[in-house]
């Protein structure tokens, strides 16, 4: 983990060429997108999980609460990074695909990208690093499962974003003698664009779901029970199989993080990625308010559309985040999309202008600029007030709840109790935490 410092023009010259205001060279719906993702998180993480209303608890089973579009929403962010962070391979002639030198340093970086991910994620698993923690500690989790799901649709990208330049190439290279023997016949081309734009996804899901409905789980507890049934799954029974129930999710036989589920999530951090592309190759549609606002509207359109195809296709595959249906991808992939059009309207087309709301759309874009990072802190936060007991009035709590339930719950109902704590961790900690690292120019990478 990096810290990137903000680097001011060198000279005047220099100056001069990037008078273009920096929204339009980055869109502020990227950053305010992400920032309103780690927000929900930051509330959700800080919450008392004892006195939590259930629409901030993840639902248990099927079923769609506000916690469960953290996860999806994190997917979907990240998958739209992978093109803005390596544009360059949608600038490649298409005539043969980029050549193994141009495609190395991408790989290396999404690898050691992946890696870091997993470890931390690990590190997180296994903090405070107690005994009986660590004897079952869990070889999946949210950074893991997201450092698979970026290994898997950035390789998707290095290897087919050649196929979505133009065939002919840059116009330096008319000159150039004719392509070679090797050159990729259209066929192939047409194969790698189909991949890239919906196709592995499609596969993905569709091995999910044959497996899923497919399978008959062995296990004698689970001879009546239905396909989607949680510890009778097809994930529950590859998950246990793999590494011990006794590495499962509290001991169960299920891991909501599991192998199988993971293929389905793919299609969330694709549909970003898709997205990415679209910013990407279009930049004229995004450089003037008018265009963002088109695209922003057509956003929104194919956001609702998912979601109400989601909502549909749940009649047959219930909407289940521990599960991860394609129900539930379809309807988070249609909420992600319709909320980035809502906030690109908002912070690049002109719809937040006003000085008294202004300070909000800074706030998320602060957030944005470090979400890894935020992650990261609110659970080393809220793990170790967790483990330090405290005893009152007889009672023993921990220190993390003790202020929600000893403080506030005597003047408010419990569950709002849990909710005001979490909005003062947020706006009193975490907010002027993200202010002072853009301030300070300290953005965190890994």
């Amino acid at each position: 983990m990096a810290v990137a410092p903000a680097r001011p023009g060198a000279n005047e010259p220099a100056a001069k060429e990037t008078r273009t205001p920096p929204a339009r060279r980055r869109l502020r719906a990227l950053d305010g997108t992400r920032g309103a993702v780690v927000a929900l998180r930051l509330f959700i993480g800080s919450q008392v999980a004892e006195i939590a209303a259930p629409a901030v608890r993840h639902a248990d089973g099927f079923g769609l609460t506000l916690a469960d579009l953290v996860f999806p929403g994190f997917l979907f962010m990240m998958g739209m990074a992978v093109p803005v962070s390596m544009s360059a391979l949608l600038r490649l002639p298409a005539a043969g695909g980029p050549d193994t030198a141009a495609r190395r340093p991408h790989l290396l970086r999404v690898a050691r990208r992946a890696v870091l991910l997993y470890a931390i994620g690990m590190f997180l698993g296994a903090y405070p690093f107690l005994p009986e923690e660590l004897e079952h500690l869990r070889f999946v989790g949210v950074l893991q499962r997201l450092a698979a799901v970026y290994l898997m649709v950035s390789l998707l990208y290095i290897t087919c974003a050649w196929s979505m330049a133009p065939p002919s190439g840059p116009p330096a290279l008319a000159d150039r003698s004719p392509a070679p023997a090797s050159v990729r016949p259209r066929a192939i081309r047409l194969l790698a664009r189909t991949l890239l734009l919906g196709g592995f996804p499609l596969v993905c899901v569709t091995v999910w779901t044959v497996a899923t409905y497919t399978f008959h789980n062995p296990w004698p507890a689970c001879a009546d029970a239905s396909a989607l049934a949680r510890d009778c799954s097809f994930q529950a029974y590859v998950d246990t199989n793999t590494w011990g129930a006794g590495h499962n999710f509290e001991g169960r036989p299920f891991d909501p993080e599991g192998i199988v589920s993971t293929l389905v999530a793919v299609a969330n951090c694709w549909a970003g990625l898709v997205i990415g592309i679209d910013v990407v190759r279009n930049k004229q549609c995004y450089a003037a308010p008018d265009g963002v606002r088109k695209r922003a509207s057509l956003l929104i359109a194919v956001g609702a559309t998912c979601t109400g195809a989601g909502l549909v296709l749940g009649m047959a595959i219930p909407i289940g985040k521990q599960l991860w249906t394609p129900s539930y991808a379809l309807v988070t992939i249609g909420l992600m999309t319709a909320g980035f059009g809502v906030v690109l309207a908002a912070f690049d087309g002109g719809l937040w202008a006003g000085h008294r709301i202004r300070p909000g759309g800074d706030t998320l874009v602060a957030l944005g600029r470090n979400p890894l990072f935020f992650y990261i802190l609110s659970e080393l936060v809220v793990c170790t007030l967790d483990y330090i007991p405290v005893h009152h009035h007889g009672q023993e709590r921990t220190a993390w709840s003790v202020g929600a339930q000893v403080v506030l719950t005597p003047w408010m109902p419990a569950s709002l109790a849990s909710a005001v704590w979490a909005v003062l961790w947020l706006s009193l900690f975490y907010v002027p935490l993200a202010r002072l690292l853009v301030a300070r120019g300290w953005y965190i990478r890994v």
